[in-house]
């Protein structure tokens, strides 16, 4: 079955809500000096975002990403409490996800998401750059595990997002894994629980084993 593109929507409007409510996100750290000339510009990205200017935003966001890597500076390497590497690389995979279901002027007038007109090209990117969100939260945890409530919530965020990704790609078991990985991580997670539902499962058993994850932090 298809998902309604209401419900993709929702992902990228509430993207863009959760951005600019979160505690986590670049514009509410001080952070090393190292880090402050890929910061800037990734708050710059995030803005951008805000303002509904993907496009832009992602010129800004592939420009943190590459200061971020750089050599010198290394915030990719996920080492001590600087957690904004995930969050461009979540940015960006949300941008592109938007962008293969869409195309590039979002168009979301229509009632349903032509399966035939999805670009596998900015699906598959999508992927990527979600998968290297999660991969550098996982990083980043195992070298601040007292810091549990800022891993959960940030990597919940791209496990739901690399489900609608995995969905459109036609891999619906990985997707219902990256859902049940996102309420595990934050049973809270209304994208993840609305998706599992869309898709005929029931998200409480998912949701219970968040839950109990969250109480042995």
């Amino acid at each position: 079955m298809n998902l309604k593109p209401i419900f993709v929507l929702v992902i990228i409007i509430s993207l863009i809500m959760w951005l600019s409510q979160c505690e986590y996100g670049p514009e509410h750290q001080t952070v090393d000096p190292k880090y402050k000339n890929a910061h800037l510009t990734a708050v710059s990205a995030q803005k951008l975002l805000k303002q509904k200017k993907p496009a832009e935003a992602l010129k800004y966001y592939e420009t943190a990403r590459r200061e971020m890597e750089h050599p010198n500076v290394g915030a990719d390497k996920g080492e001590d409490v600087y957690i904004n590497y995930g969050f461009v690389m979540n940015d960006i995979g949300v941008i592109h996800l938007s962008w293969a279901l869409y195309g590039k002027d979002l168009d979301t007038e229509r009632t349903q998401i032509d399966m035939a007109n999805i670009d596998p090209q900015e699906l598959k990117t999508a992927t990527e750059a979600l998968n290297g969100a999660i991969a550098f939260y996982e990083r980043w945890y195992s070298h601040n595990p007292k810091d549990y409530e800022r891993y959960s919530k940030a990597i919940s965020e791209s496990y739901a997002n690399l489900g609608v990704a995995l969905k459109y790609a036609g891999k619906t078991d990985e997707a219902v894994a990256a859902f049940a990985q996102a309420l595990l991580r934050n049973p809270g997670n209304g994208n993840a629980e609305r998706s599992l539902t869309m898709l005929e499962i029931s998200p409480e058993p998912y949701i219970e084993a968040g839950k109990k994850e969250q109480e042995q932090h």
